[in-house]
């Protein structure tokens, strides 16, 4: 009998059921026998024990960079279930593992959650799983990513790690888990060791993952057998407490000290994730008029709009939010609110390369000098804005991790870096111990808004600020499926054949392209379009996708299809593509 099996057969013991006799002097009552019944793993097929490449595999397909994230419900019948309560367990376990590794002793972490509908399955199986390894559990309930990390670091804090349920702006059959210690998040080689050893204690306890009944017995079977109750703690309400007192600090309203944004109308849209809180919470207590906002209350289905500050639609509905209840301002979040855009009192989109612009303009007025760290897809247009203030522009690589770790890596150096941001929506500050935080992000714009306001007497806005950012006259982004397996080497011969075209001044335009002198991922390629005016192109590997990326900006109309689809277009169909496996034609 193997592993399994016993394990199986464990769980359900044969019951021998009590059975009353009554009799009657009146009546004679046949005697009553007691009759075994058959236990419940009779009737289900034996669990064949995993084999261990199946198990490893199973848990390294969750890592998505430094997070992990899976399929935690078939919404229809093409899903497949990769993220199961059992294997929720074993990486809350592996967590502890990998904190007792570092030395952490009397390990205590919180768990929260962003609204999806797989929450409640998954929240106790990582609270069992923590416990299961000597670990003291800590459910804090609806959460934000941010939040987690605060509740770390927050005054009086007893917690020495945290963990998120989250999957970002991902569809809602969709979860995954982030993880966090006083030093910030984790990266890719920790979250590997974490899923190396959950794989190895679920084969060492032989459960046969996303068994449609014996994954989720494993866990409630362990959650008996270890009854502690994990202790709870209102960590949001803390985390809005945090932000309130950020804003009273940073804005010091000469009239009204406790009620600084009074006066001020400000439309949130949360798309029914974690970020309503904010308007309630933070905003609404400090006088600000939030009867504008919308999607404020938390839903796992999204039925509104992806909450995503780089969705079109999401962005459309929180314009037309600002607009139609005459706010000055609008803030647009992501599901766990590490991610974050504005909308101007004009209704204009403060996204992406504007909303970078943005902060970039607000700090270099307190840190003058600064470098700005930047992902690789930004425009020429926000390098001139950055260098007019004074400040300097490290454009590095896609990943919000990338971008945070480089500004971390190049204070340490001596390099004055405040700002870290990524077009996504993604960014972080010194001044903010690093934290991927787009609700920080946000409540430092409204910060200066009001303060610009009162220094000029009521008529200054956001707008402002902005006035002089050059932006493209088009712009696109063209993706390029790799079909060989190994597409991470397949990838980078194409990168490299794209190099030496370029470089040969084959097709580029007559001479008008050059190549960037430093270039942290791919190649991008500057574009002379005459009169002054500048495009560029970057083809890159997704980071982990098999991809290729191709982001194009142009200054003059139609450049973007001359740069792009024209000239590289050709390039792709000409170039010995057959060998790599790609599939340009429908990308290009």
């Amino acid at each position: 009998m193997h592993a399994a099996a016993q394990w199986q057969r464990s769980q359900h013991a044969v019951v021998e059921p009590k059975r009353q006799c009554v009799t009657s002097a009146a009546v004679r009552v046949p005697r009553c026998r007691s009759r075994a019944i058959t236990a419940v793993t009779a009737y289900l097929p034996p669990a064949a024990p995993p084999a261990a490449a199946d198990v490893a595999h199973a848990f390294k397909r969750l890592q998505n960079g430094s997070d992990v994230r899976g399929v935690a419900l078939a919404v229809t019948p093409t899903d497949t279930i990769t993220l199961t309560p059992a294997s929720a367990f074993f990486i809350a376990a592996g967590f502890v593992d990998w904190l007792k590794s570092k030395g952490v002793a009397d390990i205590k972490v919180a768990v929260g959650c962003d609204p999806r509908v797989s929450g409640p399955l998954l929240m106790p199986a990582v609270l069992a799983g923590l416990q299961s390894a000597g670990a003291a559990a800590v459910d804090v309930g609806l959460s934000t990513t941010p939040a987690m990390f605060y509740g770390i670091i927050a005054p009086g804090s007893s917690v020495n790690g945290s963990i998120m349920l989250t999957a970002s702006h991902m569809p809602m059959h969709n979860n995954g888990l982030k993880f966090f210690t006083a030093e910030g998040g984790l990266g890719k080689p920790d979250i590997a060791a974490i899923l190396e050893t959950a794989a190895a204690k679920c084969e060492a306890a032989a459960v046969p993952l996303g068994d449609a009944i014996l994954d989720a017995a494993y866990v409630l079977q362990q959650a008996v057998t270890t009854p502690a109750t994990p202790s709870s703690w209102p960590l949001l309400s803390k985390y809005a407490e945090h932000l309130r007192e950020m804003i009273v600090s940073g804005i010091k309203h000469p009239q009204s000290p406790d009620k600084p944004l009074t006066g001020l109308k400000i439309a949130v849209d949360a798309g029914n994730g974690s970020g309503g809180f904010l308007a309630t919470q933070v905003l609404e207590p400090l006088g600000a008029d939030v009867s504008g906002s919308q999607f404020l209350e938390p839903d796992g289905t999204f039925p509104n709009h992806i909450p995503n500050p780089e969705n079109k639609a999401a962005m459309k509905a929180a314009v037309h939010a600002v607009n139609t209840s005459g706010a000055d301002l609008g803030i647009v979040f992501d599901t766990d609110v590490d991610r974050s855009a504005i909308v101007g009192g004009d209704g204009s989109p403060i996204n992406s390369n504007r909303f970078i612009a943005l902060m970039a303009a607000i700090v270099l007025q307190e840190h003058p000098g600064s470098t700005i760290v930047t992902d690789s897809v930004t425009s020429n247009g926000l390098t001139t804005f950055i260098e007019q203030r004074g400040g300097k522009h490290f454009r590095f690589k896609r990943g919000y991790k990338n971008v945070i770790s480089k500004g971390a890596e190049l204070n340490k150096q001596g390099v004055d870096c405040e700002l870290m941001m990524e077009t996504s929506g993604h960014g972080a500050m010194r001044s903010n111990n690093y934290l991927d935080d787009g609700s920080h992000l946000a409540l430092t714009a409204v910060v200066a808004f009001v303060r610009s306001r009162l220094a000029s007497g009521g008529s200054a806005g956001l707008g402002e600020l902005l006035a002089d950012l050059q932006e493209p006259a088009e712009a696109a982004e063209y993706r390029i499926g790799i079909k060989d397996p190994d597409f991470k080497a397949v990838g980078g011969q194409v990168l490299q054949a794209f190099h030496d075209w370029v470089q040969s001044g084959v097709g580029n335009a007559g001479g008008s392209w050059s190549l960037e002198p430093v270039n942290h991922e791919g190649w991008r390629v500057n574009v002379d379009e005459g009169e002054g005016k500048r495009g560029w192109l970057l083809l890159r590997q997704s980071l982990h996708d098999p991809l290729l990326v191709l982001n194009v900006e142009s200054d003059v109309q139609g450049g973007e299809h001359a740069h792009g689809q024209r000239h590289v277009g050709i390039w792709v169909a000409r170039v010995d593509l057959g060998s790599w496996r790609c599939r340009p034609a429908a990308a290009l």
